[in-house]
């Protein structure tokens, strides 16, 4: 496919006035034509005029001759004249015989007769005219007993609009369509440079953010003079630039967390080797050693296994047909979970509608009950509660097709974090949340296994000390 070496507003402005030259042709070949036929038609108007004048005059003298004297004496005055208001009049037999012509036919022979009754231009003598021929019917003669053929009255006059008439107006067509073109290209340009004016901006603009040095903190401008689809797209494109920029920034929180996560166990498991192997030792501050290596191994481990079931949730792809009972499923894992609650002297109790299902896989779903309440009960002392719900969503008392998970305990709760739980390896700095162990992982598995199944996830609390509600918002499917 070959590629135009023209710019954009070349080609706008070409193709504006190559539409308006189009327009302004059909324009005037309709003037012209329209002009040419009003016209004839009101010339013929005029033919018919005196056409319709000189016919009664037809007259017929005893014996079955016409009455010539009686024409040229009662024929208007048209006839007599040769100027351009002349009526040249003739009475025709039915073979084309001229029975009579007017006084102003003198010398100016040459005329032929029409073979029909129509109306018809033509030149005679040079001079564009229009003649029109009507038959007048038979006659009854008194003196002999037979039938006359039939006769026609033909007039004839110079066309008001000649050819040279008709040419005149058509060159000056031409000039002003010419002239149109001419002017829609000038006027095309311009309007193609002003409205494209902000493209060379927003050009100019994106080549400054590709340049070396140039970061995605950048903007383009969208305060032109008229909001349009151009700002839009700029403000479309600046979103995706703040996204982009607010992905980029997540990923290197994301690099400086796991580092740090992992470089903290490796830093403590060589700091206690290398002090061991500094002198010899006893067996008991050896297995003191070997203790604390497997401590900070587990951790290590730990945030491994996190690390490896987000990418898993990040790269989760739904699977068509997979049906999961929802409802079952978190029985049985709150179920799992009770021995747990009870040692921790916790209440742990359900309140799960039944039936509830989704398109998705167990193994996912596992994640999010196991951390959401994992998390109420690592965060909630002893002679507390934890409740888990599972429901349908419904708005105006019809079901809405979503499946809602809530955790509810009345354990530490939290304040004005709730934008940033969800954050990987994000772990309040409260002196409570410190003091467990933990990853900060676990509710970041939680929110990419959610929005990989096209879910939501949210978290509230009324403050620290008075509990917290986690919930993940799920599309369920209907029974089969």
């Amino acid at each position: 496919m070959s590629r135009s070496t023209l710019p954009l507003s070349a080609r706008l402005a070409l193709w504006y006035a190559v539409t308006l030259g189009l327009l302004l042709g059909a324009f005037a070949l309709f003037c012209f034509v329209g002009f040419r036929a009003a016209s004839q038609r009101a010339f013929d108007r005029h033919l018919a005029h005196e056409l319709g004048t000189i016919a009664p005059l037809v007259r017929w003298q005893e014996g079955g001759a016409l009455d010539t004297a009686y024409l040229a004496a009662a024929a208007p005055a048209a006839t007599r004249i040769t100027g351009s208001g002349a009526t040249f009049a003739r009475v025709l037999a039915s073979g084309g015989e001229v029975l009579w012509s007017s006084d102003n036919f003198a010398g100016r022979d040459g005329l032929p007769v029409l073979a029909s009754d129509r109306a018809e231009s033509r030149t005679w003598n040079g001079t564009a005219v229009r003649s029109l021929t009507r038959q007048v019917g038979d006659q009854d003669t008194r003196a002999e007993d037979t039938r006359i053929e039939d006769t026609r009255v033909e007039v004839t006059g110079y066309e008001w609009t000649g050819p040279g008439a008709l040419r005149g107006l058509a060159g000056m067509l031409a000039v002003g369509v010419l002239l149109g073109v001419l002017v829609a290209l000038a006027v095309g340009w311009w309007l193609a440079q002003r409205a494209l004016r902000p493209v060379a901006v927003l050009t100019e603009s994106a080549a400054s953010l590709a340049s070396e040095g140039a970061h995605l903190g950048g903007r383009l401008p969208a305060s032109f003079a008229h909001r349009d689809e151009l700002t839009d797209l700029a403000d479309t494109f600046n979103e995706l630039l703040g996204r982009l920029e607010a992905s980029v920034a997540r990923e290197r929180r994301f690099t400086s967390n796991a580092a740090h996560e992992l470089m903290n166990p490796l830093a403590a498991l060589r700091s206690d080797a290398e002090v061991a192997l500094r002198r010899p030792r006893t067996d008991d501050a050896y297995r003191d050693v070997l203790g604390r290596v497997v401590e900070e191994s587990e951790r290590m481990a730990s945030s491994v296994e996190g690390l490896l079931h987000l990418a898993r949730a990040e790269a989760l792809a739904r699977t068509p047909g997979a049906r999961l009972d929802l409802s079952a499923l978190v029985l049985s894992r709150v179920e799992r979970l009770g021995a747990r609650a009870q040692a921790a002297s916790l209440t742990l109790t359900t309140d799960v509608e039944p039936g509830i299902r989704l398109a998705a896989q167990a193994a996912p779903l596992v994640q999010i009950i196991d951390n959401l309440v994992d998390n109420a009960l690592k965060y909630t002392p002893g002679g507390g509660s934890v409740r888990v719900a599972l429901t349908h969503l419904h708005a105006g008392g019809v079901c809405s097709g979503t499946a809602r998970l809530v955790v509810e305990d009345t354990g530490i709760g939290f304040d004005g974090e709730a934008d940033r739980l969800f954050d990987r390896f994000y772990r309040s700095d409260a002196p409570d949340v410190q003091a467990r162990p933990g990853t900060g992982l676990g509710l970041a598995v939680v929110k990419a296994v959610a929005e990989a199944y096209g879910g939501r996830v949210g978290c509230a609390s009324d403050g620290p000390g008075l509990g917290a509600r986690f919930w993940a918002e799920l599309p369920c499917v209907g029974e089969e």
